[in-house]
């Protein structure tokens, strides 16, 4: 019935279809078998209608508050829906009316629900384009993550053939995402950083899309895969432990670009922090992280930011939930689920968590990533 309907050109049906399936903060559950609910051209048509929006948004967006920010998700699908039962969600039943919303990117890979993450947020795009904004991460890349758990998951859930086009079709997509978000002109939000290259929002303003990883300017580089240093004593610009050409930058240059552009904060995702949260550059930089219990290892908080009119900013959290008790014989499907994941993850261990020492490591290898 839903494919007669796109026929004829209603595809932000699809959208609303998706909103009412996945839209559950307090009452969704996993897929009991990992089959994925929308079809080719379903995706097609949501792919569509979200690229037509985001093809006419500039590349850094100009938002207003208040405004909640989410960092990176990587799947975690439970994640986001404990975040919108706690804190409000994307809905004219929640608060959509009086506050919008910005998700900083890395919505794929490493969790076991890029699907669902991806879709809806594209589904919530179309349905509130005024008021749901969506920037680039690292990991909205074909080449990244056809590494790290997102074609995997296309292919296991809808079959080779359908599973590649549709992993296809949505990296297509990712290369219109806006790159970066000014708040009332005083907060700039991005994946990665400033890196070494990046001195004043016209840089990022200028880049063009769609564009490529691959054809991707030193700028895009700095502005998805930058981190900054280890803590505020640490000055300058540093080698990256993500692998040769990435760099840290130092407090000074936080300091040095918010003078530059007359702004108050920047807000970044990226790197996983223990708190969901922390501060740099003397709280003139935030990381922000919303997936909890990172690869199923790292234990930490997620977090999101709540931005009043006033540009305060309000951290809200959640903690990782505890293990499920349920043994593989009574959920094999979940037995099946937990495993790949937890290969993928085993091969492909994730960046440290911010703020822990680092143990020794191939520094060069794609697992620093």
């Amino acid at each position: 019935m839903l494919y007669a309907l796109h026929a004829l050109g209603l595809d932000s049906l699809v959208a609303s279809f998706v909103v009412a399936h996945l839209l559950k903060p307090r009452g969704w559950k996993p897929p009991v078998r990992r089959q994925f609910f929308l079809d080719c051209n379903e995706i097609a048509d949501l792919c569509d209608s979200a690229e037509r929006i985001f093809s006419s948004e500039p590349s850094v967006l100009q938002l207003k508050a208040p405004i909640k920010i989410f960092g990176d998700l990587h799947g975690q699908f439970g994640d986001l829906m404990r975040l919108f039962d706690e804190y409000g969600s994307p809905s004219t039943a929640g608060d959509i009316a009086y506050i919008d919303y910005l998700f900083l990117g890395d919505y794929v890979d490493r969790g076991q629900h890029s699907l669902e993450t991806i879709t809806l947020l594209l589904a919530l795009k179309v349905e509130y384009p005024s008021n749901v904004h969506l920037i680039r991460g690292n990991h909205e890349a074909a080449d990244i993550n056809a590494l790290f758990g997102f074609r995997i998951e296309c292919i296991e859930r809808m079959g080779e053939r359908d599973g590649i086009w549709v992993w296809h079709r949505i990296n297509r997509l990712f290369n219109w995402l806006p790159l970066a978000a000014l708040i009332e002109k005083k907060i700039i939000c991005m994946h990665g950083g400033i890196g070494r290259s990046i001195n004043h929002v016209e840089q990022i303003e200028n880049l063009q899309r769609p564009i490529t990883m691959e054809a991707g300017s030193i700028v895009l580089m700095d502005l998805l895969w930058s981190d900054p240093t280890e803590n505020d004593s640490v000055e300058g610009l540093r080698p990256n432990a993500r692998g040769p050409g990435l760099v840290t930058f130092g407090p000074d240059r936080v300091m040095e670009f918010c003078n530059n552009n007359d702004l108050q904060l920047i807000v970044r995702a990226h790197e996983c922090v223990m708190d969901g949260f922390e501060r740099f550059a003397q709280g003139h930089l935030i990381t922000l992280f919303s997936a909890t219990n990172y690869c199923g290892t790292a234990n930490n908080a997620g977090a999101i930011l709540v931005l009043g009119r006033d540009l305060v900013v309000v951290p809200k959290l959640i903690h990782p939930l505890p293990p499920a008790i349920s043994s593989p014989e009574a959920s094999p499907e979940r037995h099946i689920e937990d495993t790949w994941m937890q290969e993928l993850n085993a091969n492909r261990p994730p960046t440290p968590t911010r703020g822990r020492p680092q143990v020794a490591n191939d520094r060069g290898s794609l697992a620093w990533i």
